[in-house]
């Protein structure tokens, strides 16, 4: 690959350097005890000042990253990959772990929403709710009556009893004391996962699939085989092929608004899932943290069918309210409860009550509901123009896409070295390998319709074109 030694514009020219360079250790492209490029030959590539390339420098010492050595030059410390041995633990067999960190590091840096086609959430004038304040004033005047104890350990009951009732509104028949507070969707399907599995089990994701929660279950040890996903649901024949092969625990899915694709499930493909399920002696893990933004709540869920008898039901208000607030709803099968309790409670102890209560307060008031709608027209009108806009650059916005955060492009060619010239150009894009297990070479990106601005359709469409 030839080497490429733009700067990111976003930064100052001495955090653009030592973030270059900390990216190409991260890649491997060098590695401990290897010399990196002189003051002088990068300052001169790069077309800055040798100051400019020894303040970088410096900074990366100063984290234990490089190494000064006198009269020789900078290098990458070895300590970087040093991990102290430990013979009399028996360690897992590692397997390839999804490559979601540069990601993730980049969607929490100082690069703009109006630049980060690939993130995986709302623009901040979309989501804001003028009534936060209030809400946190409410439960701040409240606060003495609860803040220095422990919380209740399967949570704030008011708002479990709010979402027992929007479940029975939706056909979902639950009770409040089925539902457990976590700190957000990836805690509670980690803690299904230790509850279902073991080191070495397979778990099964669909193919596109979030790799955020991919990546938390290989990080636990687990081997993730992919079924692929259509407009419709899972592949069946595939996905029984991979039951009758792996026996399987789980099977980790969103049917709503799936994410990368925004589509929903179809009912017979739902019913051949669940028969599936059932002949295998497995679970779903059903994430919908994407319910707020459809237009009407009548969707297909797997919940909704199997009225949680082998269904995990887990939502959340990152995406919707603020992904601050860490709270997250978990509905299990009766038998799994006390389960469930104990490992968050060896885990957690409890989750924070103040997040749980501002949450209710926001979820239980008008002004909430008002501005999903407002949130709804606004990414209807963004799908309509990705419609009209995607073909004028040539690609084909997807025929069965519903109105959720994201649609799933073919660009017809390798997107990892797309997203490495978008970054290189000041853009943050979701390269399609990430949303698959194994890290299979993909032309697909993930484009937010409320990020992908005008500008950066332009700029993709130039980048195709040459």
């Amino acid at each position: 690959m030839v080497e490429n030694y733009k700067l990111n514009p976003n930064l100052t020219k001495t955090a653009a350097v030592a973030e270059w360079l900390q990216q190409r250790i991260d890649w491997q492209i060098y590695l401990p005890n290897q010399r990196v490029p002189s003051v002088r030959k990068l300052a001169k590539l790069m077309g800055i000042s040798s100051f400019t390339v020894v303040q970088a420098y410096e900074q990366l010492v100063a984290t234990n990253v490089l190494v000064a050595k006198p009269s020789s030059g900078y290098y990458v410390n070895e300590q970087t990959r040093l991990v102290p041995p430990n013979r009399d633990k028996k360690v897992a067999p590692k397997q390839p772990v999804i490559d979601t960190r540069w990601l993730v590091q980049q969607v929490s840096s100082n690069i703009p929403h109006h630049r980060s086609p690939g993130v995986g959430t709302l623009p901040r004038d979309w989501i804001r709710n003028d009534k936060m304040e209030w809400a946190i004033r409410q439960v701040t005047q409240q606060a003495y009556s609860f803040i220095y104890d422990y919380s209740a350990v399967q949570g704030y009951l008011p708002l479990r009893q709010q979402l027992v009732q929007q479940l029975n509104v939706l056909g979902m028949q639950t009770y409040t004391d089925n539902v457990i507070t976590t700190a957000g969707i990836s805690h509670a399907i980690t803690m299904i996962a230790q509850l279902l599995t073991e080191v070495g089990d397979t778990v099964v994701v669909d193919g596109p699939g979030w790799f955020w929660l991919s990546s938390c279950l290989q990080q636990q040890g687990l081997n993730l085989v992919a079924v692929e996903r259509d407009h419709q649901g899972p592949d069946i024949e595939q996905m029984q092929q991979l039951f009758e092969t792996y026996h399987p625990k789980l099977y980790l899915t969103n049917s709503v608004l799936h994410n990368p694709t925004s589509y929903n499930l179809h009912p017979a493909r739902a019913h051949q899932v669940l028969n599936i399920i059932h002949k295998y002696d497995a679970y779903i893990f059903e994430d919908d943290l994407y319910a707020a933004f459809l237009p009407s709540g009548q969707v297909l869920r797997y919940a909704s069918l199997d009225q949680f008898e082998r269904v995990f039901y887990a939502t959340g208000f990152s995406k919707s309210m603020s992904s601050g607030w860490r709270v997250g709803l978990l509905v299990c099968p009766d038998n799994f409860i006390d389960d469930v309790l104990r490992i968050k409670t060896l885990s957690n102890m409890s989750t924070p009550e103040f997040g749980e209560r501002v949450i209710h307060h926001l979820w239980t008031h008008g002004e909430y509901r008002r501005q999903i709608k407002k949130v709804q027209q606004q990414l209807y009108r963004a799908h309509e123009r990705m419609r009209t806009a995607l073909p004028k650059i040539g690609l084909v916005y997807p025929e069965h896409t519903q109105a959720g955060l994201f649609v799933w492009v073919d660009t017809y060619q390798d997107t990892s070295q797309l997203a490495l010239d978008a970054y290189s150009d000041g853009w943050l894009v979701a390269l399609g390998h990430l949303f698959h297990p194994d890290a299979s070479a993909s032309t697909y990106l993930r484009l937010n319709v409320s990020t992908s601005s005008d500008a950066f359709l332009a700029w993709l469409g130039n980048y195709l074109n040459h």
